[in-house]
């Protein structure tokens, strides 16, 4: 017993002497070290792609883009460049993919435009923008700021209404009326103006089928570059929009465009 409580002793000593605390420390600077051994080789990667490109060595670069954009480390230029070195190889589809992601990643609005050209010159689906798509875009792109103004609003509402009832022992109409309404804004808000999961058909020939099985009816057969609205998923199959049907399309033939 005696043995056993020196043992104990020991190892606490151990642990709160000076010794001990400077191992901790340098574990704590390794890790430190390593950390930014990892950053310094992704810039060193960047800056190599970028070189490869400004060489035009496009294929070359655009591997260290891809392994960087593939480890989750990337920036709203490599992104555009991704998009044209795929542009200039012809790939139209996995182009507009990029694109895609740079616009995401910039909000910029000139990334729309050009995307809007290629879409008309190729006579592709899923592009068109409307005033009133303009506006959608907008509450999707502000979509968390709204709810939280909404709902702080509703909270004020609330609050008004409990101090009225309780201290002046009136209803208050309007603060109820107001928070009715908004109260019913928030809902539709939360419900139908959450940004819709998009995707890009990354093959050609791709069929589009009337049901989520290989034995369903052909309803399209579809180039790459088509942009779908993707309405949920069945196994192994994408339910999508296209030409206002709902149609279903093999996963792995769409490009989700997330960052």
């Amino acid at each position: 017993m005696q043995k056993g409580l020196c043992k104990i002793l020991f190892i606490l000593t151990a642990a709160c002497s000076p010794a001990f605390a400077k191992g901790e420390a340098l574990s704590k600077a390794d890790l430190s070290v390593d950390l930014s051994s990892v950053a310094l080789a992704k810039e060193e990667a960047l800056a190599k792609a970028d070189s490869l490109y400004s060489a035009k060595q496009y294929t070359q670069a655009f591997e260290l883009y891809n392994a960087l954009y593939q480890s989750g480390n990337y920036s709203p230029a490599m992104l555009l460049k991704m998009a044209y070195i795929h542009e200039g190889l012809g790939h139209l589809g996995e182009s507009l993919f990029y694109l895609n992601l740079y616009y995401l990643a910039s909000d910029d609005q000139q990334a729309l435009k050009k995307m809007e050209e290629m879409a008309e010159k190729n006579h592709l689906e899923g592009y068109e923008v409307s005033e009133t798509a303009r506006a959608f875009a907008w509450l999707q792109e502000q979509y968390t700021s709204l709810a939280l103004i909404l709902a702080s609003l509703n909270i004020l509402l609330l609050a008004l209404i409990f101090y009225q009832r309780k201290k002046k022992k009136t209803t208050p109409m309007f603060a109820a009326t107001l928070l009715l309404l908004l109260t019913v804004i928030l809902t539709i808000h939360v419900n139908f103006t959450k940004e819709a999961r998009r995707g890009i058909v990354a093959q050609s020939q791709t069929y589009l089928m009337s049901g989520p099985s290989a034995g369903s009816s052909v309803v399209a057969i579809v180039g790459e570059g088509h942009q779908l609205t993707i309405q949920g998923q069945q196994d192994v199959w994408l339910k999508v929009s296209w030409k206002d049907q709902e149609v279903y399309v093999k996963e792995f033939l769409i490009r989700p465009v997330r960052l």
